[in-house]
């Protein structure tokens, strides 16, 4: 941590975001951490929460890549397992697929326990499973910007877009997400690449997802897309960058800290049912 940081982190003592999240993969055993990883079981449980036409068109879900009746495949679609990160075959032209190439790369994946890499507890016991999803474009026609929320104490705190993804001129920006202003966070200002595009307007909605299917944790990572406007769920991620996250400075990272501080005791403050002195229709802090 400490060479991707460039600080020492206090673990005992924790206030910067990664140190926090450091803490999380050490201690935080909720049981949904496993359930919400797995990227197969984690649909039926978004769409109990929040409706199934936020998710992203399924075509199959496989045991072996051999099984994969490729032929009967749509002309692009996106392949990958469901136990781990950045296990993601992205097809735009099956024609143009080297069809043993892919098999190859999914069986590989397939012996992989992500778990080992960081020891990320949530990770190890995931049944292992290939899934093949619609292939979705961007509105520039290739892949689509990823918005990623920061939920603190079931609260949208923070809001990640990467544009690029999968290429050269990949870039990190942050928002406030409710407002879609520019934050200084990260390793790239906005304010450094005028040209690049705002935040769709839409993304403003997808507080109200993402504070519902994170209400569960302390702290989590809510993914999704925006294709002509409307939300796609991407994925749950409990560990982002497996506690090394560079937000840009030490400042930067303890900033962050105390968003996910300031989540956790505004949900403490929240009344809840039944509790003596809640007044009825008062709404909640934050």
């Amino acid at each position: 941590m400490r060479a991707s940081l460039g600080y020492e982190p206090d673990l005992r003592h924790p206030r910067t975001f990664n140190e926090r999240l450091a803490r999380k993969i050490l201690d935080d055993r909720n049981p949904l951490i496993p359930l919400t990883l797995d990227k197969v079981r984690v649909r039926d449980w978004v769409a109990e929460r929040v409706g199934a036409e936020v998710l992203v068109p399924l075509v199959g879900v496989w045991e072996r890549a051999a099984d994969i009746p490729w032929d009967a495949l749509p002309e692009r679609f996106v392949a990958k397992t469901n136990h781990g990160c950045t296990f993601n075959l992205l097809v735009p032209d099956k024609a143009k697929q080297d069809r043993a190439e892919a098999i190859r790369t999914l069986d590989g994946w397939m012996q992989e326990n992500y778990y080992e890499q960081a020891q990320e507890w949530g990770y190890r016991d995931i049944p292992r499973r290939i899934l093949v999803e619609e292939f979705l474009r961007g509105r520039d026609g290739g892949v689509p910007e990823d918005y990623k929320l920061f939920v603190f104490g079931g609260q949208p705190r923070l809001l990640k877009v990467i544009r690029g993804r999968f290429g050269p001129a990949q870039r990190h920006f942050y928002y406030d997400p409710y407002t879609l202003e520019p934050l200084d966070l990260g390793e790239f200002d906005p304010a450094d690449f005028p040209e690049d595009p705002a935040p769709l307007p839409e993304a403003r909605g997808l507080c109200e997802l993402a504070a519902r299917l994170g209400a569960p944790f302390d702290a989590v990572r809510v993914d999704f897309y925006l294709i002509d406007g409307r939300p796609l769920f991407g994925e749950l991620t409990h560990y982002t960058g497996a506690a090394s996250l560079s937000m840009g400075s030490y400042e930067k990272d303890l900033r962050v800290g105390e968003m996910w501080a300031e989540g956790l005791r505004q949900r403490a403050a929240r009344p809840r049912p039944g509790r003596i002195g809640a007044a009825a229709g008062v709404p909640a802090p934050g």
